[in-house]
């Protein structure tokens, strides 16, 4: 692993000393860019070779989210190109798209206002930026594929900024619930402090600081996010039970340490590094369902779930 992170590395390095390129059958460019805040530049090709005393080094551009502005660079490996390009273009869209903001700010209900300024956010505006980021990565996701030309990038800003003001308030609303619904689970762990309790309560813990975070709006994705209200009930009425049968509540847990352990082994943490592959992000997801249909049945699960069915989804 680390040969092989220095090796990219090198690979890297040479790459960008090269970067002043043929790209496209067009005269020589330099591909670098930084301070970006618009889409005006030319198209951004898959691959760019560039002749490297005798040889041919093969780049990858790539855009870099900066924050204030986007840079153009040329990326080792195509991996990381595309793992880039995606923020990259999220913050291209949310540089160019009017912000909502304000409107969003002044047509909340006092208790959305009251969930905002207690989230885990630095401020308000901070968790609603994020929302708008989910809004962006969801656009992207229906587009079916980044942009990589002027044409399709304008295309993708059209249909953001269309159903821009609705989107982002409907996901601010959401989140606002998510937090209100994560205060009405701590308020009741307040209440159920035994000692015999200590265990259950350390896993309810863990469980709502993997679920809200700083980012935990575009982390989890719009598609993912609907869902987390049922998962912090479930988490609720866990802690609603657990005074009444602490054994029951044990015999869960076992089940759900089988597991928790079996998608550690298989290299998944809590919150998923950016990148993780597609079977650690299911198993992850699965992880909460499985909680669902332990501790509160009632609130069904959103597919069948099962120790072993998370066992096989890690095989994949």
């Amino acid at each position: 692993g680390r040969a092989r992170q220095s090796v990219a590395r090198s690979l890297d390095r040479e790459v960008r000393k090269a970067a002043p390129s043929v790209v496209a059958g067009t005269a020589p460019v330099s591909l670098e860019r930084a301070g970006l805040v618009d889409w005006d530049f030319q198209d951004l090709p898959e691959v760019v070779d560039t002749r490297v005393a005798g040889g041919v080094v093969r780049g990858y551009p790539a855009l870099i989210d900066e924050g204030s502005s986007v840079a153009l660079r040329v990326e080792a490996t195509p991996e990381a190109a595309a793992l880039h390009t995606r923020k990259g273009v999220r913050r291209l869209l949310m540089l160019t798209v009017p912000s909502p903001v304000s409107y969003v700010q002044e047509h909340l209900t006092s208790n959305e206002k009251l969930a905002l300024a207690s989230s885990p956010y630095p401020s308000a505006k901070a968790l609603i930026e994020d929302c708008r980021a989910a809004v962006a990565d969801a656009a992207i996701e229906r587009a079916g594929s980044v942009p990589r030309s002027r044409a399709a990038f304008d295309a993708l800003k059209a249909e953001l900024t269309r159903g821009s003001v609705d989107d982002v308030f409907a996901t601010v609303s959401l989140a606002a619930r998510i937090l209100l619904a994560s205060r009405e689970v701590e308020r009741g762990m307040k209440n159920a402090n035994s000692m015999a309790l200590l265990g259950p309560l350390g896993d309810i813990r863990a469980q709502l600081a993997g679920l809200i975070r700083p980012g935990f709006v575009s982390d989890t994705g719009l598609a993912r996010l609907q869902h987390l209200p049922r998962y912090l009930d479930g988490a609720r009425l866990r802690v609603e039970a657990l005074p009444d049968n602490p054994g029951r509540d044990r015999a869960w847990m076992t089940e759900l340490e089988k597991a928790t352990a079996a998608f550690t082994e298989a290299g998944g943490a809590i919150p998923l590094p950016e990148g993780a592959p597609d079977r650690l992000v299911r198993a992850r997801w699965l992880l909460e369902e499985l909680r669902v249909g332990l501790f509160a049945q009632r609130l069904g699960t959103a597919e069948p779930v099962s120790v072993q069915r998370i066992q096989k989804a890690l095989r994949e």
